[in-house]
């Protein structure tokens, strides 16, 4: 399940330094998917006592025109206890006629949306029974999720984003609404005349009565939980195509309008790379159909069993929304053939299906974009999830208000990531495959995750699963000094965490050398713990040594490096820095690495007692006579975006007349004022502006507060009004001042 967000409005201040800011009518992601946060889950024990084996619905469309249905649900099961006396179905919102018990009326309740049957005699494991509901009503919906009646369709999603628990099958039949408990599915539809329905698994049957109303059984073999249950009917025609897969043949079939069946076939091109992608790593695909729905939804999609409902404005002729579509179908693999146990594990489904966004856009578009994407996803993690959230959290066992948060969805792809690039491609792909096919058709914890896949790998996780998946938090590991013998590196790292309780442990890191001419050497080693130091044999004499180049693990870090051939503006997105090169003798290769960490303070590190923020930048690379940049860092204790330095501003005072710049040529060195900047201000005591390194040098960077100690060479920069219109705007502005000026900056509300 993918809920839609979309981009927003670029915000301007009227400052001629001009600055990001956050309108109060703007929705975070967060707060759109968590509009109602669910009261705290309830624990359900049903189904260790019950077992339910199959699921028959007879439903009636027919008064879709006043949004109402009228339905029976056998529910086929067995005992698993000696002497059950009873069976608990929920059902919400409509109205129980009666009820038989293996085909006899029966006496039953209904309250507090459970319906209560008592058998006539307790029943033991080697009886099997049937208990029948008749229902009929309006079904409900929520913020997200239910059963919707929309411009002449009727179709459920499964899931509801408030609701406890957040599965929705019982928004249209009795069931038992968990997680573990699976069934296999015969769906009986009837449909008015023009609105076919369309099911889980396969057609068995179709007839069309004498007054154009069509019958349809719909067959899933499956076993599935209650909340990949659906039903979609419309004016549907039926795109079906068939695509190689692992095991044979893969039958597609994709509900859709006539008039958009064009459409369909240009947005789901790459479908096929999709199924490819997801075989490839996690093995064959072991359902009967790939099947889609496109319904008149708006805000995301449902990963229905074999019958994924899509939203039809994500099916516009284009691929701009194919990122759902290989979602929605991962979880074929990650959701609907092995489940999250509980909600609190949902990032087993949510996070996994995340990152398989990733997965496919490699396969259909290479490397690179699978990696941007990866960096991209990672960046607005760093920034946002904590904010948004409340705190740092892991993503094993998330509250339930956040179940279907940033957590869940983003940080869980970080840590699918992270754990590809702990275990490489190959051990990767075989654990995947192999604890798949030990899990289809169940459900598990992240613990069991973690167990069956050290067992399939060979590779003890404990330690990964303990620092990334059951703790909060982010490391990242910086190149504290190295030392060089001719081809032999002796290489001292240190560790620091962003949120995180404690330290990782058994991390394999990769570190790229360059010597003089740029030529590259790739080495693993493991790391743990607050320092490591290591020892490596190259094929040149190292003059940088960088970790994590290839960004096989997400840490808490961004990074860019550029070879410089221009003088002029030099961005360095996403690592917070703007180089502009005034003079440039020859090419010069330049790194820049931005750390959501706390700078080195103890010792003889910071001698005059600065206010440090909780973040630093790493400077390296060609710094060879005749080169001379300014660079500019911003600085803001405003508390938008990974808060950056609204600690420091807390903990000293909105004042501006203090803020530094601070400098050292590496670590084991001091901090200290850099020699020349200038600061540029925004408005007193805003706590924003920018710091500009007049004569950049190859070093360490950071922002404090403090007496300064030196007076910057530069020219102050002169305050003036100005007016910006259209504000917001999105696309261009209009920017007039009373007097005249040489140079203006403007941020957008992401501080770009």
């Amino acid at each position: 399940m993918r809920l839609l967000l979309f981009p927003l409005l670029i915000c301007l201040t009227t400052n001629a330094l001009a600055q990001k800011i956050t309108d109060g009518s703007v929705v975070c992601a967060a707060q759109k998917r968590l509009a109602a946060a669910p009261p705290p889950l309830a624990d359900d024990f049903r189904s260790d006592s019950i077992d339910l084996l199959q699921t028959i619905i007879e439903l009636d469309l027919s008064d879709m025109a006043n949004q109402r249905i009228a339905a029976n649900c056998r529910q086929i099961f067995t005992p698993k206890v000696a002497a059950a006396p009873e069976i608990r179905l929920d059902l919400e919102a409509l109205t129980v006629d009666s009820v038989q018990f293996n085909g006899q009326k029966n006496a039953f309740t209904h309250q507090n949306k459970v319906v209560r049957v008592v058998f006539p005699a307790p029943l033991g494991p080697s009886d099997t029974a049937e208990v029948r509901v008749f229902y009929r009503g309006k079904p409900v919906t929520t913020s997200w999720g239910g059963f919707y009646f929309q411009s002449g369709y009727a179709y459920n999603l499964g899931v509801g984003i408030a609701t406890d628990p957040p599965n929705f099958g019982r928004a249209w039949f009795p069931c038992f609404d968990n997680f573990e408990e699976r069934s296999r599915y015969v769906f009986h539809t009837l449909a008015p005349a023009g609105r076919s329905a369309f099911c889980n698994g396969v057609l068995a049957d179709q007839a069309v009565l004498p007054d154009g109303r069509e019958r349809r059984t719909w067959q899933l073999d499956e076993p599935i939980p209650s909340y990949l249950a659906c039903v979609a009917a419309g004016p549907y025609t039926a795109w079906e195509r068939v695509f190689p897969g692992e095991n044979g043949p893969i039958p597609v079939q994709i509900a859709v309008a006539a008039g958009d069946s064009v459409k369909l076939r240009q947005s789901f091109v790459h479908l096929p790379e999709a199924i490819a992608a997801f075989e490839d790593w996690f093995g064959p695909y072991r359902w009967p159909k790939v099947g889609y729905s496109v319904v008149p939804f708006s805000s995301g999609a449902m990963e229905h069993a074999t019958n994924i409902a899509y939203m039809r404005p994500a099916v516009d002729g284009t691929t701009a929304n194919e990122t759902l579509m290989a979602h929605e179908l991962s979880h074929h693999w990650w959701g609907d053939l092995a489940t999250c146990a509980s909600a609190g594990d949902m990032w087993l489904n949510e996070g996994w299906a995340s990152f398989c966004e990733h997965l496919f856009l490699e396969k259909t578009y290479g490397r690179a974009a699978y990696l941007a994407e990866v960096d991209a996803n990672h960046l607005s993690v760093l920034q946002t999830a904590h904010v948004s959230e409340g705190g740092y959290r892991a993503v094993a066992g998330i509250p339930a208000a956040y179940t279907y948060g940033t957590h869940v969805y983003n940080k869980g792809a970080v840590v699918a990531h992270n754990l590809r690039g702990y275990l490489g491609d190959a051990l990767f792909r075989t654990g995947c495959r192999a604890v798949l096919a030990q899990t289809e058709f169940d459900d598990w914890s992240s613990a069991e995750f973690r167990d069956k896949l050290t067992a399939a790998t060979g590779v003890d996780l404990s330690d990964f699963f303990d620092d990334w998946v059951f703790a909060p938090g982010y490391s990242v590991f910086v190149v504290d000094s190295f030392k060089t013998n001719g081809p032999l590196a002796r290489v001292f790292v240190k560790q620091k965490l962003r949120g995180a309780p404690h330290l990782h442990q058994n991390v394999p890191l990769e570190f790229t050398f360059l010597d003089k001419n740029r030529n590259r050497a790739t080495r693993m080693a493991m790391v743990s713990g607050e320092n490591s130091t290591l020892n490596f044999d190259l094929p040149f004499e190292a003059k940088w040594v960088f970790v994590n180049v290839g960004h096989l693990l997400n840490l808490a870090r961004a990074d860019r490096e550029r070879v410089i051939k221009t003088t002029g503006n030099q961005p360095f997105a996403p690592a917070k820095l703007d180089l502009k090169v005034n003079t440039l003798p020859d090419s010069a290769f330049v790194r820049v690495e931005y750390y959501f960490a706390r700078p080195d303070t103890a010792g003889a590190a910071n001698p005059k007692n600065y206010r440090l923020t909780n973040r630093f930048w790493s400077v390296r690379g060609e710094f060879e006579p005749g080169f001379d940049a300014q660079a500019t860092f911003q600085y803001d204790g405003r508390g938008q975006l990974d808060l950056l330095d609204s600690e420091l501003f807390r903990q000293t005072s909105p004042n501006e007349d203090s803020i530094l710049l601070l400098y050292r040529p590496g670590a084991g060195a001091a901090w200290r004022e850099f020699p020349t900047y200038t600061k540029f201000t925004a408005a007193p005591n805003d706590r924003f502006g920018l710091l500009r390194a007049d004569h950049l040098l190859p070093g360490d960077y950071t922002i404090g507060k403090g007496v300064p100690e030196t007076i910057s060479t530069a020219e102050p920069v002169a305050q003036i009004s100005a007016t910006v219109s259209p504000n917001p705007g999105s696309d261009w502005v209009r920017v007039s001042a009373e007097q005249d000026f040489s140079k203006l900056l403007i941020f957008n509300a992401l501080g770009d």
